[in-house]
């Protein structure tokens, strides 16, 4: 089996080079100067149409641009499957622009370089087969197992419903208080390291990843919300225990 890698970025280049362990993996970038990992072969666009499965690894905005470029090309029986951190949209973009006899898996591997740097085992992908076959699911799903990943099936509406706090929430929060600014300090609890390490992970991140992912999830500005209204709710409960701190002592 030929496996496709439409986009190099930092994921994309960490996933292809963990796939061509098992497969032979043919990688296609729009520039043409990003760095190849060992054992993944460069290829064009017309080339990478022709292989047995694609997976998206580009930001969740390219998408729809990806999907254009790829859907005149590509060979029947081709299996494409997404790597977005949302997925109702980028699904249904899937089923708008590719052709019908392209079938169509949606994933979302919940971790990158970083949270990777230490193994695979024990981290989970999720996956919802919209338009590929239960042979294909369970293929991928030995495959992903084979790696020691947890395969979680979930529909992709109900993972932008998790999604939102699970991941969104994190990055909403990570992102807000790295533009505060966490003081280092020598008396750190290791609940407060633990949450600098959390806005460290954050911002590292492409701040596309973080725009993406609060726009494109129906769920997320809900959340955002939700999460503004509990601090103003906290805030208004301090500040009725302070009048009634300043009532008793009158």
């Amino acid at each position: 089996m030929t496996v496709g890698v439409f986009g190099l970025g930092r994921f994309g280049s960490f996933w292809s080079a963990l796939l061509a362990s098992r497969f032979d993996v043919a990688a296609f970038d729009i520039d043409p100067s990003r760095a190849l990992p060992e054992g993944v072969r460069r290829v064009t666009l017309q080339e990478l149409c022709s292989c047995d499965l694609i997976f998206l690894c580009v930001t969740i905005r390219a998408v729809p641009q990806a999907l254009a470029s790829i859907a005149p090309l590509l060979k029947p029986g081709i299996l494409i499957a997404d790597t977005c951190s949302v997925k109702v949209e980028p699904a249904r973009w899937m089923r708008e622009i590719l052709p019908p006899h392209a079938g169509i898996l949606a994933t979302h591997p919940m971790f990158g370089p970083e949270s990777a740097k230490d193994g695979l085992e024990g981290l989970s992908v999720m996956m919802d087969p919209v338009r590929a076959s239960e042979d294909d699911v369970e293929y991928w799903s030995g495959i992903f197992r084979s790696f020691g990943l947890n395969v979680v099936r979930m529909s992709c509406d109900q993972h932008d419903r998790e999604a939102a706090y699970s991941q969104a929430l994190t990055h909403f929060v990570g992102r807000s208080l790295s533009r505060m600014g966490l003081p280092d300090t020598a008396i750190a609890t290791r609940w407060f390291e633990r949450l600098q390490a959390v806005v460290r992970q954050c911002v590292r991140d492409a701040p596309e990843l973080f725009e993406d992912m609060q726009r494109f999830n129906p769920y997320s500005e809900r959340m955002r919300n939700t999460v503004m209204e509990s601090f103003m709710a906290t805030m208004a409960e301090l500040d009725g225990d302070k009048t009634e701190a300043k009532a008793g002592a009158v």
